[in-house]
């Protein structure tokens, strides 16, 4: 949805928007019918296809992902109902507001709950909040989801992901945006795309810690990306091992998509 919605706004021609409409309404129209489930061919919803009120607010085993797939949803339905201007998708966008409260529930998002903490959610979270951000007219409910990006910001703020931070300065704070960190990251991460090992758990000038999630040992300082072969915007960067000894490659879109959103907001100059 991220991708529909920029493609659309900045690029598109009239017959790729509407062929951007079709795609994103056929997929909103299977959640709606489908109780706001994802359904396969085989009838069960997919794994991680979840955005039922009774799921998110009355299911335990949902609880960890109730703020960030609210989040997730109302943002679906506010690109929906920008792209089509059909009356459908804004009333299911204001009913999960007022009769389940979505809105609060993003608040909680992201989860920062040690044992439920992961950096794909960080990711995840960043792909919906710019539809949030940019299209809602309503100035508490937008700064109810600026409190929830704000709170997404400072968690990760510290690590200098350049796709992180130029998102938050474009879409919040831009003297709040770690832009050094960011800078200086793309000009040390290595472009050689094969996951090396990288092997940072008995260096003597870090020691080792399990935060900011629980499952792992990471470190306590940050090394520079030359030092830790992060290839991958949903991969957490204090992990102490990372790479699996050049068996995969990346594609690179944890590079190029930072760099050119750079470029488009004049973050990073032109050559």
């Amino acid at each position: 949805m991220f991708g529909y919605y920029i493609f659309h706004e900045l690029a598109a021609d009239e017959a790729h928007r509407a062929r951007v409409r079709t795609q994103v309404t056929r997929i909103v129209d299977h959640l709606i019918d489908h109780g706001f489930l994802l359904v396969d061919l085989d009838g069960r919803h997919t794994r991680w296809g979840v955005w039922a009120p009774d799921r998110l607010n009355h299911d335990p085993d949902w609880a960890m992902e109730r703020g960030i797939n609210s989040v997730e949803l109302l943002s679906y339905l506010k690109l929906a109902h920008h792209l089509t201007g059909q009356s459908k998708y804004e009333s299911h966008y204001r009913r999960l507001i007022q009769d389940h409260h979505y809105d609060r529930n993003a608040l909680e998002a992201p989860n920062l709950n040690p044992a439920w903490r992961t950096y794909i959610d960080t990711e995840l979270l960043a792909f919906a909040y710019p539809t949030l951000l940019a299209l809602e007219k309503d100035q508490a409910l937008r700064q109810t989801y600026l409190q929830s990006f704000e709170r997404w910001h400072t968690s990760i703020r510290d690590d200098g992901i350049p796709f992180f931070e130029f998102l938050y300065a474009a879409y919040a704070t831009p003297n709040q945006a770690n832009l050094h960190g960011a800078l200086a990251f793309l000009r040390d991460v290595p472009l050689d795309l094969v996951r090396w090992t990288m092997d940072n758990s008995n260096r003597e000038d870090l020691q080792p810690r399990r935060a900011p999630v629980i499952d792992a040992i990471q470190t306590s300082r940050l090394p520079p990306p030359s030092e830790i072969c992060y290839t991958r915007t949903d991969q957490n960067p204090w992990h102490a091992v990372q790479g699996d000894g050049g068996q995969t490659e990346s594609d690179g879109v944890f590079y190029l998509l930072p760099y050119w959103m750079g470029r488009h907001h004049r973050f990073i100059d032109a050559p």
